[in-house]
């Protein structure tokens, strides 16, 4: 497709994003530079003063930091996202993409972006409880919009055939299918939560930046895989009815729910960065714990109510009627008999019951 034939969405996504990376490009230049920010944090924690505040009030929405790694994704990603939605009118004709399934997926972008670069980023290394807002943010509410913005669905709409054949092949083959089968994606989900919290692995990511990006991404990734079979409509192999949605979600607030304590009881605490906040880190640790236990479980209560309702909605929508079967049998009764509708399988009028007997017997004759 040329240049001109794009979308004007699509077209002006892309200007945006490539401004957007100027940008960006020109700030990680400008405090590499600089001899007060320390060349390895340039990419990462650019612009961050020393926290000398505590994290209440005001600074939740003044202190920010530039992670310009985690935006230059985070532009890209829209900018992709925005181009297939304009796309679709275009390669699905009479079809347009639901505005909330975008509206979704920019809201997790908007996520990501302060759970990286806003307050609680800032904070993240001298502050664990700012540190578990932001884990909070990243495997829970990012991926759970994220899945409710259906990209894969919205890729596949919009691929040519050829391409959409291989992305339908690798949606349901072996790879996809082992890592969203609910065990391994629950499994994935214990394992970042319990793993990254009560094992001295949240230590070495306190002190380390570098280590924290990776954590991000691992738990992006952790959350999506679990979040994509709660909330997501992917082509994907697995289909979850709603009592084993409901089901795996509580696993995953038992999860939080679990860690949560043992933070909250425990007596060695996080270890932080030295700052000016003074802050009593076993206190920290311990409020911590209850932002991951009580937090936790009130972003999974929400997803719960949401599935309720939505099933709810499907429950009302969708006549009682009998399975497929019964229909079936429902419907030839109606058509060999004259009975009235497929509902009048159980009909007493003699005449039809008789009429649809001869009919049975008529195909048992050679």
């Amino acid at each position: 497709m040329t240049l001109r034939r794009l979308p004007r969405l699509a077209v002006a996504a892309w200007v945006v994003a490539a401004a957007a990376v100027a940008v960006l490009v020109g700030a990680v230049v400008h405090y590499l530079s600089g001899a007060s920010m320390h060349h390895s944090h340039a990419l990462i924690r650019a612009g961050a003063a020393a926290p000398t505040q505590r994290l209440v009030g005001r600074p939740l929405l003044s202190e920010w930091q530039l992670d310009a790694l985690a935006v230059a994704v985070v532009v890209l990603a829209a900018a992709a996202y925005l181009t297939a939605v304009a796309l679709v009118p275009v390669r699905a004709p009479g079809q347009r993409w639901p505005w909330l399934r975008t509206a979704s997926f920019l809201a997790g972008l908007a996520v990501v972006v302060y759970a990286t670069c806003g307050s609680i980023a800032v904070y993240d290394q001298v502050l664990f409880t700012a540190h578990m807002a932001g884990h909070l943010a990243l495997v829970m509410v990012a991926p759970a919009l994220f899945a409710a913005g259906r990209p894969l669905r919205l890729a596949l709409t919009v691929a040519p055939p050829p391409r959409r054949a291989r992305l339908e092949r690798i949606a349901t083959g072996r790879v996809v299918s082992l890592l969203t089968a609910p065990p391994v994606a629950l499994a994935t989900y214990t394992v970042v939560i319990v793993g990254s919290h009560l094992t001295g692995l949240m230590d070495v990511i306190m002190r380390n930046a570098w280590a924290g990006q990776l954590e991000h991404l691992v738990y992006l990734v952790a959350g999506y895989q679990f979040f994509v079979l709660l909330v997501g409509d992917e082509p994907i192999r697995w289909r979850l009815s709603s009592p084993v949605k409901w089901l795996l979600l509580a696993i995953g607030m038992a999860v939080d729910t679990f860690t949560g304590i043992v933070l909250m009881q425990g007596t060695a605490p996080i270890e932080l960065l030295p700052s000016s906040l003074q802050v009593d880190a076993l206190s920290d640790t311990h409020t911590g714990g209850a932002i991951m236990w009580f937090g936790g479980d009130g972003i999974m209560a929400v997803v719960m109510i949401a599935l309720v309702l939505g099933w709810l909605r499907t429950a009302d929508s969708t006549p009682a009627r009998r399975g497929w079967l019964e229909q079936a049998r429902g419907a030839a009764f109606s058509e060999h008999t004259g009975a009235g509708g497929d509902d009048e399988l159980d009909t007493e009028d003699d005449a039809a019951r008789a009429a649809y007997n001869d009919w049975l017997a008529e195909l048992d004759r050679p």
